[in-house]
């Protein structure tokens, strides 16, 4: 037997994992009393209710339920489940006692809904339990009944998605449910079409059931877009006019209210200072800014205002959060509040600095990660508030952590709004310029003029305040422009000044970032032996000192070097072990970085399918980086793969499917060796060609060997016609050297034509004497020959502007390094302006660029332009 439980105006949706979690219980012999808590809306009841249906076997005698909402005093709990049980009284014998006798012997499950306003009488259901040992509780409340046969079962909003990329959206609860609504007001409501609103509306409605069917009632009159952002700014939008939704439920302010109501006035205070908080705050946290202490938090995780995240961080639902922060507003305390918030997570982030820098560097990067949204808070108050110490306090610490953690972006954007005040203090302007510009190494690679104007800024003020860590700090960031614009020679000066000024503030931290930053620079000088000194050196350090960005860019330039020089399987152990720290760290770029080069050695080695499934996944965290600057290793791999398939056309849809940006110069001759390897696949000799001499531009003093290795099949190709014989000398020497980097050679059945080709266009003997006399080439003669034939001259006398860009596209880009805008470009050349911008477009394309800027600067670096060397 089920008694008349509340009729429902809907299904019952989703709360899979819920409803089985509670009939479980329901089941367990042990658990007598469970109790439902949470928000108002969250959809207790109606748990409750069904599985209360679904569990209706277990009991012999019935399933009841009694509503409590109306009840006014606890004195008249015993006759109202009286009542809802058909049982009447009589004689002298106390009515309590009359109900726990005529339950005695009785299987039953017993719903009580809404008990919160009834607490003072929860030992009523103690008792009850005892006197009637067949009976079970299921208990609705936005507060535990704190009893000590209690079970809890806390409900949270129904399952979201994530983000705007989650797929199967259907399959997600909240979506259902706000979809089931929707189309009751719209039915023909469009999921497709609404995606992103309806995502938006789930999650800051955080999957609440009653805030979704509020939401969705306003489909009448808005659009899904529209009540997204409503509901994001304004909780009293969230209201119905429905006439036969009860009082309590026709909004989410008076479902709140109900429960501040039940509050005793310290706590009112402790939750609505608590609404400060964004994305969740620690107990230590909430006891400095609002004074709400252990117990405190307890208490109000029992009366379901705020959630428990983890052990040791707590949750505010966001509706709930507006409601506590007008609370806080109505009270004039908002402001007094947050300046005591933004000074907490100030000194706390003057913690980090050190502890970023020490053994639990991971754990403190989670704890910055956790609180995040709270320090940008902070940080803009401050901003705000012009309240500089706070911000000096957060400034170094913020810069680790966005490095660390790649979060370029979001840091800048927060050191550019402190940038807007900082006039009012030159020495925060000093260091927000230096920290600002910090990034433009892993970021940006437009114009340097500016960045370098505010590093030699940024060192003045650091000068001449006599500052000897921020003056350091300067030249290494200065170096760090250098190094983008691959003007390495120039970037030694700063880097060893750095160093001496660290060594002398006794900063092993940045020692050995500028460490590893000389064995990088000293790799593109092509002066090995100083790359692995340093490289070394810095390895060192950084194991003693935990430093872990270091340590992953030491692993990963070290593997690149063995890479290089044909040792792929003690290249791949440092990959290797650079893919676990980075992962461990959580450092994106670096694991995008690992796993491209673990793609390029499982390629040389003939790993094809290795190579593809490391290629891939660097891809999926790429696509969340910005920019993406291992791009071209990924980019350049699918290509020589598809080229090895035979498979042009995919090899061409990849090769434009993204920009080529990269500081990384083994990027850029990746990308030019695969682009070449393409070329021919297609036939387009002249585009093979120009890819090489771009190829030896980028790779300039002079090509390494491994470049060699990769290009010589190209330039056996481009030889076939014109020097039969040179062909297959340089053939013979493919196919008969002994490095695994020319596996893919023999894996590519262009090869095996072009072979017979050329044993047909010459005689047997000729043949046989070339291929003898190629066999027999030492690699440095292979190298000599390729680069005499391929290196283009660099002064102006000598090789044309770009073999692969047009004449008219030439003479375009020299207008453009000349400073015309678009229609100053058509008036001169008469033509249109949209012919000129077609033009400009395509040589963005070609040169692997996105602006005038960086096809300037491009243009300038690989000596594209009249009177310009190649840096």
């Amino acid at each position: 037997m089920v008694s008349q439980f509340p009729v429902q105006a809907s299904p019952f949706f989703g709360r899979t994992q819920s409803l089985a979690d509670v009939c479980a219980r329901l089941a367990n012999p042990d658990c007598r009393l469970l109790t439902l808590t949470g928000t108002g809306g969250c959809g207790k009841t109606r748990l409750a209710a069904q599985a209360a249906e679904v569990s209706q076997t277990l009991f012999a005698h019935g399933i009841y339920f009694v509503g409590l909402q109306s009840l006014s005093s606890g004195e008249l709990l015993v006759p109202t489940i009286a009542h809802a049980l058909d049982i009447s009284f009589y004689g002298a014998m106390s009515p309590q006692q009359q109900l726990y006798e005529r339950l005695h012997n009785q299987s039953i499950l017993l719903v009580l809904d809404n008990f919160e306003h009834l607490l003072d009488n929860a030992s009523f259901i103690s008792d009850l339990l005892a006197n009637a040992p067949y009976v079970k509780v299921l208990v609705t409340s936005r507060e535990t009944l704190n009893l000590r046969e209690e079970w809890l079962y806390p409900l949270k909003g129904m399952q979201m998605p994530l983000s705007v990329y989650s797929s199967k959206l259907e399959d997600y609860e909240a979506v259902q449910f706000f979809l089931y609504h929707a189309r009751r007001m719209q039915p023909n409501f469009s999921l497709e079409d609404n995606f992103k609103a309806v995502i938006r509306i789930c999650q800051v409605a955080e999957g609440l059931p009653l805030a979704l069917e509020l939401a969705a009632s306003w489909l009448k009159g808005l659009s899904a877009e529209q009540i997204a952002s409503q509901i994001q700014s304004n909780l009293d939008f969230l209201t119905t006019t429905v006439r036969n939704v009860e009082e309590r439920h026709r909004s989410m302010r008076a479902v709140f209210d109900q429960s501040w109501n039940l509050l005793c006035e310290e706590e009112q205070s402790a939750f609505a200072k608590l609404s400060i908080f964004r994305g969740g705050f620690d107990h230590e946290a909430a006891e400095r800014v609002a004074g709400a202490d252990l117990p405190m938090l307890i208490a109000l995780v029992e009366k379901s205002l705020i959630q428990t995240a983890t052990a040791v961080h707590f949750d505010i639902h966001e509706l709930l959060r507006q409601y506590g922060a007008q609370k806080l507003e109505a009270s004039d305390d908002t402001e007094t509040t947050l300046a005591r918030y933004s000074q907490y997570f100030a000194q706390r982030m003057q913690l980090y600095d050190i502890a970023l820098k020490q053994p639990e560097q991971l754990k403190v990067i989670q704890e910055i990660e956790d609180n995040f949204d709270n320090i940008r808070q902070a940080w803009n108050w401050s901003v705000r508030n012009r309240h500089v110490e706070n911000l000096h306090a957060m400034l170094d610490s913020l810069y680790l952590f966005g490095y660390l953690r790649s979060r370029y972006r979001e840091i800048i954007a927060m050191f550019e709004q402190g940038l807007e005040i900082s006039a009012i203090n030159t020495p925060l302007m000093g260091r927000l310029l230096a920290r600002r510009w910090g990034y433009l190494h892993w970021v940006y690679q437009e114009d340097y003029e500016k960045p370098f104007a505010s590093i030699e800024q940024s060192q003045e003020i650091a000068l001449a305040a006599n500052d000897q860590y921020e003056t350091a700090f300067c030249y290494l960031i200065k170096s760090f422009a250098f190094i983008g614009m691959q003007r390495y020679a120039e970037a030694l000066p700063s880097l060893q000044a750095s160093l001496e000024l660290f060594e002398a503030v006794d900063d092993p931290y940045y020692v050995s970032w500028v460490l590893h930053r000389l064995g990088y620079v000293y790799y593109n000088l092509n002066e090995p032996d100083e790359a692995n000194t340093y490289t070394e050196q810095s390895l060192a350090l950084a194991r003693i000192t935990h430093n872990r960005a270091t340590l992953v860019t030491c692993l990963l330039n070290l593997g690149s070097y063995c890479l290089k020089n044909s040792q792929y399987i003690k290249g791949q152990i440092y990959i290797e072990e650079s893919l676990h720290v980075a992962t461990e760290a959580g450092h994106h770029g670096q694991t995008a970085h690992a796993l491209s080069l673990l793609a390029l050695s499982a390629f040389f080695q003939a790993d094809y399918a290795a190579c593809r499934a490391y290629v891939h996944r660097s891809q999926a965290i790429n696509e969340n980086l910005r920019p993406q600057i291992f791009q071209p290793y990924n980019q350049s791999l699918l290509i020589l793969l598809a080229c090895v398939d035979e498979d042009y056309t995919e090899g061409v849809r990849i090769s434009g499917s993204g920009k080529h940006h990269t500081i990384d110069k083994m990027g850029f001759q990746l990308f030019y060796w695969a682009m070449a390897a393409l070329s021919c696949g297609l036939g387009n000799h002249a585009e093979a060609r120009g890819y090489l001499e771009k190829l030896f531009h980028v790779s300039d003093p002079d090509v390494t060997s491994v470049t060699t290795i990769w290009i010589v099949p190209t330039v056996v190709y481009l030889l076939a016609e014109s020097k039969p014989e040179k062909a297959v000398e340089l053939l013979a020497w493919v196919l008969t050297y002994e490095d695994l980097a020319l596996g893919w050679v023999r894996q590519w059945s262009l090869f095996e034509h072009l072979q017979l080709q050329l044993q047909d266009k010459m005689v047997v003997d000729s043949y046989h004497i070339h291929w003898q006399q190629g066999s027999e080439l030492s690699k440095r003669a292979v190298e000599a020959y390729v680069s005499h034939e391929f290196r283009a001259l660099s002064d102006e006398a000598a090789a044309p502007l770009n073999p692969i860009l047009t004449p008219r596209e030439s003479e375009i880009l020299l207008l453009l390094a000349g400073g015309l805008t678009n229609p100053q470009i058509a008036k001169q050349l008469f033509i249109g302006a949209g012919t000129v911008k077609t033009h400009t477009l395509s040589i963005y394309r070609k040169l692997d660029v996105a602006n005038r800027a960086q096809a300037i600067i491009r243009a300038q670096q690989l000596g594209l332009l009249p009177g310009q060397r190649i840096q």
